[in-house]
């Protein structure tokens, strides 16, 4: 496919071709994606919910469960469901996963899926992705988000984006890029964010409802979950561990604890930052994030998770202290040998 601003087209591999073959012919489809949608997963959805409706389709949105709170107004002008185990899955010809590629990630949505047969496709963007569940496959791991491989999709089709899926494609833009903090905010995502602005995205606005919105306890909430962290490794890890109660006490708010992660990514010379939430007495949700040359993606593969070389994670069964001290093994056994010092002396 084409990247903005290239006038020539690339030639389509046959995983591709089938899928654009696949969403020409279809007339019913059902998007859905990860458990916890994040804005990547939401926005990219609801992006490619748009492009269909412009081709005719019929098309329905079903989340596993709810967003966070600081999503829930893309569905004023979009509408999405929260799949009910009691309805089932709506019929369908075709079940796209959006940001995710197994149907593992679907939760108590999976059984469902499972009985409707439907075909399955797959749009994403992580490592390894195109040996998931989806028979038709749109994949690139080079992509900074999901939104980016549906901005894609408008291209390839030739549909002009309007300003609700503008608005969507830019919420899966910035929170795959950290608002274009991340090492994947190339120029390729800048004329895309440029694309999407100059199609109506009020930038200033959209900020303001993502992250200028939350609970007052939620100031109390990041304050604890900083307070539970620690530098390992003479300060090249973070650690970040928050039990069960806290975690729920940020569910109740619609927090997302990322946000924690963030204090420990502004320390000097910190390569990873591992955080555990503990959301059941023997599973851990672990999130790994990279500054360095650490390959993060390799360590949660090796706990069956995924992800990008820069940020992963994984749902690891076990106790929160044998996990996270599992996990910190791990990552420690991933560190590269210290730089020398100015001095000619390693770092500690």
């Amino acid at each position: 496919m084409a990247r903005p601003g290239e006038s020539s087209v690339t030639p389509l591999q046959p995983a591709q071709r089938d899928f654009f073959e696949l969403l020409e012919r279809s007339q019913r489809f059902v998007l859905t994606g990860h458990e916890h949608p994040d804005g990547d997963c939401l926005g990219s959805q609801i992006g490619l919910f748009h492009l269909l409706r412009a081709l005719g389709k019929s098309v329905r949105i079903v989340l596993p469960d709810a967003p966070l709170r600081n999503l829930e107004f893309l569905g004023q002008r979009t509408p999405f469901q929260i799949f009910d185990p009691g309805q089932g899955l709506p019929p369908c010809e075709v079940l796209v996963l959006v940001d995710c590629s197994g149907l593992d990630r679907l939760g108590a949505m999976r059984s469902a899926v499972l009985a409707a047969k439907p075909r399955i496709a797959v749009v994403d963007h992580h490592v390894d992705s195109e040996h998931g569940d989806g028979e038709s496959c749109f994949v690139d791991v080079d992509a900074a988000a999901s939104g980016e491989m549906v901005h894609r999709l408008y291209r390839h089709f030739a549909q002009p984006i309007d300003a609700v899926a503008a608005e969507a494609l830019f919420v899966a833009l910035v929170a795959d890029t950290g608002w274009f903090k991340y090492s994947n905010s190339d120029a390729r995502v800048f004329a895309i964010a440029a694309d999407l602005v100059a199609r109506g995205v009020d930038v200033a606005g959209l900020y303001d409802r993502l992250y200028r919105r939350n609970d007052p306890d939620s100031v109390a909430v990041l304050a604890e979950g900083i307070s539970r962290s620690r530098l390992a490794a003479g300060g090249r890890v973070g650690l970040i561990r928050l039990e069960r109660a806290l975690v729920e006490r940020a569910g109740r708010i619609g927090l997302d604890l990322d946000a924690v992660m963030e204090p420990l990514r502004s320390v000097a010379d910190l390569e990873v930052v591992a955080m555990f939430k503990e959301i059941a007495a023997d599973r851990v949700k672990v999130s790994w994030r990279a500054s360095g040359d650490v390959d993060v993606q390799a360590i949660a593969r090796g706990f069956g998770g995924g992800g990008h070389r820069k940020a992963a994670g994984a749902t690891v069964s076990g106790a929160i202290d044998e996990v996270a001290a599992r996990v910190e093994a791990a990552v420690l056994r991933a560190l590269p040998a210290p730089l020398p010092s100015r001095g000619g002396v390693a770092r500690p």
